[in-house]
């Protein structure tokens, strides 16, 4: 079993891959994405926050490539940024 990467865009020791937030400003179509990104195999839902048919913002792990990949499907409708942990100051 391989120990998990300290790599830039790796996470859970998953090279490349690196968590994303997805939100959109109309929750219906954030409930479409969301369900996608359930059966996309190349992305690991994390997270979803607010009611299942209209979740207010999605957290997922994928690469940076396939990101851009959703971006191009998706759209202005669908905003999907790098996640990053919060830092206190």
């Amino acid at each position: 079993m391989s120990k998990p990467s300290d790599e830039p865009g790796s996470a859970n020791g998953r090279p490349g891959r690196a968590p994303f937030i997805v939100g959109s400003a109309d929750p219906s179509v954030l409930a479409t994405v969301a369900s996608e990104l359930d059966r996309d195999p190349e992305v690991t839902v994390q997270r979803k926050l607010g009611p299942p048919e209209g979740p207010t913002l999605v957290t997922v792990e994928m690469t940076p490539a396939h990101a851009d990949e959703l971006k191009a499907k998706f759209g202005p409708q669908v905003t999907i940024e790098p996640d990053s942990p919060v830092q206190l100051y």
